[in-house]
């Protein structure tokens, strides 16, 4: 009687002598609609870009920027060749934006040619996508505005105070190649 005993304690644990450890898939979540408005909100940002220093007509970099996963979030590869004071630069980076739908935020996370990994948090009003980042010690904010003539302006921000103060980092105008 005590081996039964020992060898039904023994298939319980296993898994084998209780049907109540089997768990259920967990619920498939309804199908999304990407082509909706909310997540097409951001398109005045997909195509082939020219970069240049905003008040500036010199190129400084590449971008294109496309749809990706049936519309679901876009794609950035961005190339710079012209840094600061016109010298040669070699930087690369890449990007994907999406709408969460869990809780209706935009999200980007961008790496680059520096080792550089940031996830950015944000919301879209008025044609302006303003995405922030947080690391120890610097926020910094991500601005992406539709322009009247069909260009693009991002720009950078930095705060070291937690946002209560904010220094320019960079001004960027995207024309269509």
């Amino acid at each position: 009687m005590w081996r039964l005993a020992v060898s039904i304690v023994v298939l319980s644990f296993a898994g084998i002598a209780s049907p109540a450890t089997h768990v259920a898939p967990p619920p498939k979540r309804p199908p999304v609609d990407c082509h909706d408005a909310d997540h097409r909100a951001i398109g005045f940002w997909v195509g082939a870009w020219s970069v240049i220093d905003t008040g500036s007509s010199t190129p400084i970099a590449d971008s294109r920027i496309e749809w990706m996963y049936d519309g679901c979030a876009i794609r950035e590869t961005y190339t710079q060749t012209v840094g600061p004071g016109g010298k040669p630069v070699d930087y690369r980076g890449s990007s994907y934006t999406a709408l969460n739908n869990g809780d209706h935020t935009w999200r980007q996370f961008y790496i680059d040619s520096t080792g550089g990994a940031f996830s950015y948090t944000g919301d879209l009003n008025d044609a302006t996508l303003t995405l922030t980042t947080r690391t120890a010690s610097v926020t910094n904010r991500m601005t992406i505005k539709a322009q009247a003539d069909g260009s693009v302006r991002q720009s950078g921000e930095i705060s070291t105070d937690g946002g209560k103060t904010w220094s320019p980092g960079y001004d960027f105008t995207y024309r269509r190649k």
